[in-house]
């Protein structure tokens, strides 16, 4: 393309350049640098952050893959984990007998087992905060069961798994009832701890 100019130079109108004066007394071309520095620092960034974002996406994805293949671990550690926590608790409510008190449970069963004479059925035997207690009842026919009740105790007393871990055994409560054919004789014994 032929460009035809035919004002004289000395009239023509200049146009500014910004290459050729620069703004506030700045070159043009270190005006031009620095924008172009800016920019390629601008798009390093970017693309360092993006290289950044893709590597912690993968970790993630990685992790996340790895989680998914514990589940059924999780689950069996989670159902294990529950029944410690079941066990302890049934455990925790069976130390305070079981304590350093140095109590033989099996002896003391057997000893009152083995002194239980014929017409005493036991209920319930009770062990809190010290005591033992033991419910029970006496039948008889021919009306001696008050003092079947008092030979259970006076043999309970002289057992070692009696004597040597509490103070003693005495009737807390005896009832008689009666029955049509026979009587009975409701009884409670109670024995602290030494």
């Amino acid at each position: 393309m032929i460009r035809l100019n035919f004002i004289p130079e000395s009239q023509r109108k200049q146009r500014a350049n910004l290459m050729s004066e620069g703004v506030g007394g700045i070159p043009g071309e270190v005006i031009v640098g620095s924008v172009a520095a800016l920019a390629g620092c601008l798009v390093l960034m970017h693309v360092a952050l993006a290289g950044i974002g893709a590597y912690k996406l993968a970790t993630h994805k990685i992790l996340e893959a790895r989680w998914d293949r514990m589940g059924p671990d999780k689950k069996i550690y989670d159902d294990v984990s529950g029944e410690l926590k079941a066990i302890q608790a049934k455990m925790n409510t069976l130390r305070p007998i079981t304590s350093a008190q140095g109590l033989s449970w099996a002896q003391l069963l057997n000893d009152i087992s083995d002194t239980i004479p014929k017409g005493i059925w036991l209920r319930e035997i009770v062990f809190d905060k010290g005591t033992l207690t033991v419910y029970g009842s006496a039948v008889s026919k021919i009306q001696n069961e008050m003092v079947d009740v008092g030979n259970f105790v006076a043999a309970l007393k002289e057992k070692p798994g009696i004597k040597n871990n509490f103070t003693g055994v005495d009737v807390d409560s005896i009832q008689r009832r009666e029955n049509a054919a026979v009587s009975v004789a409701d009884f409670s014994l109670k024995a602290k701890l030494k």
